[in-house]
């Protein structure tokens, strides 16, 4: 545990057996964590913890760490517990080129459950260039996913990040009942494959409010990922799931038949992507991209329709088996063929709504200002 540390450096440890986090870092500030493999602990592989508010935990970097086989706290059984990397109440926190992997399997309750890299209570987190794969969760609780911004997280960026065969979805947005406001976050540049399909979400991205607020729960930027699901769908939204500034741009969005599972929000879709395995669009009853575009105005600028609803052909999915966040750069997976219209059939969203884009995408390459897609 570091707790009231300032300025201090941690390299090289192997941290295993603790009933709570591998390593805390407590109501501290300016610390380092680097290559440091936390497993076989119980509530988390490593935590960051403010104590209520954001700014007394700060300028954390935790770096080449890998949190696997956290499997839960046997002693508490009113919350989460093993959880793969979580950062709360806390501000400038960076997580890089982390792995967490089989987490959470022996939670001892049904409820809400563990996550493999999250944050909640918490401003200008950046989580990059990370891997979460194959997390689990109680036999039926909730939660076992990839990435989660939780209750309270407020201008932070998920980028970069490859998500896989967890048990919850790859990217959950899940404000919770008295938490401070959600706002101003940005998901860009990710890869989900078959995620969600074992708890509730069944989908890659699931958005939950239990405030049922929407001004507890707004603007997300969500942009240039791509969502594969064999199994099924690739958003879901739970019934309590009121926001409001959520915009989906330059997606793929891949599903096992239906694409979008709940409650129809006002999200915008603008010059996204939506394939279907089966027959190629489905969103429930309906079963083209014309038709549903008119019926709930989605995908549409002025009468001009920009959805697209191709086979992206990628190269090599449903197959990945990667562990090791430096060969993200070279995973091509999912990358756009030459030939595909997705690379020039977006919208090129500096020039049109002035976001800065980051200008590159997943494999690190220059983004292509009107691709679709994450990898080009």
């Amino acid at each position: 545990m570091i707790r009231n540390g300032n300025a201090i450096s941690i390299n090289h440890l192997d941290i295993r057996g603790f009933q709570k986090a591998g390593l805390l870092i407590q109501v501290s500030s300016n610390i380092e964590a680097k290559n440091v493999y936390a497993h076989e602990n119980g509530y988390a592989g490593i935590a960051v913890a403010g104590i209520n508010a954001k700014d007394n935990c700060r300028n954390i970097l935790i770096r080449n760490c890998k949190a696997e086989n956290n499997p839960g706290d046997p002693s508490n059984l009113d919350n989460h517990s093993g959880n793969g990397i979580i950062a709360g109440f806390c501000k400038n926190v960076t997580i890089e080129y982390c792995t967490a992997t089989n987490n959470g399997w022996d939670m001892p309750r049904k409820g809400n459950g563990p996550v493999g890299i999250w944050c909640y209570e918490a401003d200008s987190v950046i989580i990059q260039h990370c891997i979460s794969y194959r997390s689990k969760t109680a036999a039926g609780a909730a939660d076992g996913g990839g990435y989660d911004f939780d209750g309270g997280v407020t201008n932070s960026i998920i980028q970069y990040c490859l998500s896989y065969e967890n048990e919850g979805s790859a990217f959950g947005i899940f404000p919770y009942a008295g938490a401070s406001k959600w706002q101003n976050n940005t998901i860009r540049y990710n890869i989900s494959e078959n995620d969600g399909n074992v708890s509730a979400a069944h989908a890659g991205v699931f958005v939950w409010n239990s405030s049922r607020d929407t001004a507890q729960l707004r603007t997300l930027l969500f942009y240039n990922n791509v969502i594969y699901n064999e199994g099924g769908a690739a958003i879901s939204y739970e019934r309590e799931s009121e926001n409001a500034g959520f915009r989906f741009y330059n997606n793929i969005f891949v599903a096992k038949d239906t694409l979008i599972t709940g409650k129809e929000t006002s999200v915008v879709y603008l010059a996204n992507n939506w394939w279907s395995f089966s027959g190629g669009f489905s969103m429930g009853s309906i079963k083209s991209l014309d038709a549903w575009a008119i019926e709930k105005n989605k995908e549409r600028l002025g009468t001009a329709l920009v959805g697209l609803n191709l086979n992206p052909q990628f190269q090599s999915p449903g197959k990945t088996t990667l562990t090791d966040t430096l060969q993200l750069a070279t995973y091509f997976n999912y990358r756009i063929t030459e030939n595909s219209g997705l690379r020039k059939s977006g919208i090129n969203l500096q020039a049109t709504y002035g976001i800065d884009t980051g200008k590159k995408d997943f494999n690190q390459q220059p983004m292509l200002e009107n691709g679709i897609g994450a990898s080009f």
